[in-house]
């Protein structure tokens, strides 16, 4: 199955621009729907219009988003360019929920303009916005890994107390499913261009030899890498936060002042 950021269609127009430009940002885009841009001969309003700025580079890039049940014909594609043309865009996208007619690829052909289905779109800026976002999740959850890693629990040799050894443990091994899981949606690999595949989704529940570690039933559910994502992301910050808790390392300080769990 193709891999997609999402795989939950929106419903209406209004979703369908609010996506695209949510996607767009989260991609490391300024981003922003409903921008009123000035032409030639007025003003136009567009859909979704996103600066992207790398290595010092500046580009401007339109999204025109069509949720019609028709495909988009070639007098759209006309108009878009007239639009891209006087604005000074850079890149321009028409986004249709059904497709296109034969006349509209023709008019986009060799032009700075993409004709893309929703999931195309998607496919399109998939790899840049996964990246993005294993940043993000490293940032924000990387440490649970330590808690993983074959080199014993953090803090436990600190603790002397046998029942309070014990509380730990047990909080250690609820949490064991997410420890399996993260080190797959780590960004480092792909960092030095060498990504690991990714989970197909729903993902499987993680195992070590016969015993299987069942996923909580919302990530188990998730199709698309933007719901699942998210969701492991909140499930691990409720982890790290109980695990630092029993941690005598970490027990009772703000995240901010953890510099390590070990």
């Amino acid at each position: 199955m193709t891999a997609l950021i999402t795989r939950e269609p929106p419903a209406t127009w209004q979703l369908l621009e609010q996506v695209v430009c949510e996607i767009l940002t989260e991609c490391g885009m300024r981003a922003q729907r409903q921008a009123n841009l000035q032409l030639l001969r007025g003003a136009a309003n567009v859909d979704v219009l996103a600066t992207d700025v790398q290595n010092s580079i500046t580009t401007r890039i339109v999204c025109e988003c069509k949720y019609w049940e028709s495909a988009v014909p070639q007098a759209v594609v006309h108009a878009f360019r007239s639009v891209l043309s006087e604005t000074g865009a850079h890149r321009g996208y028409i986004i249709s929920k059904v497709g296109f007619q034969s006349g509209a690829y023709e008019a986009a052909h060799a032009t700075n303009i993409d004709l893309l289905t929703f999931e195309e779109f998607q496919q399109q800026f998939f790899e840049r916005w996964l990246m993005a976002r294993l940043e993000i999740l490293e940032s924000s959850v990387g440490a649970l890994n330590t808690y993983y890693e074959p080199f014993g629990i953090p803090g436990m040799g600190l603790i002397s107390d046998e029942g309070e050894q014990e509380a730990y443990y047990q909080v250690w091994r609820r949490h064991l499913r997410l420890g399996l899981i993260l080190p797959y949606f780590s960004p480092y690999m792909r960092r030095l261009g060498r990504p690991s595949p990714l989970p197909p989704l729903p993902m499987v529940a993680p195992s070590i030899g016969d015993e299987v570690f069942p996923l909580p039933a919302d990530l188990a559910a998730a199709r698309g890498y933007r719901e699942f994502l998210c969701l492991l992301q909140n499930h691990s910050l409720t982890a790290l936060a109980e695990l630092r808790a029993c941690n005598p390392i970490t027990r009772g300080r703000a995240s901010e002042e953890i510099d390590r769990e070990d």
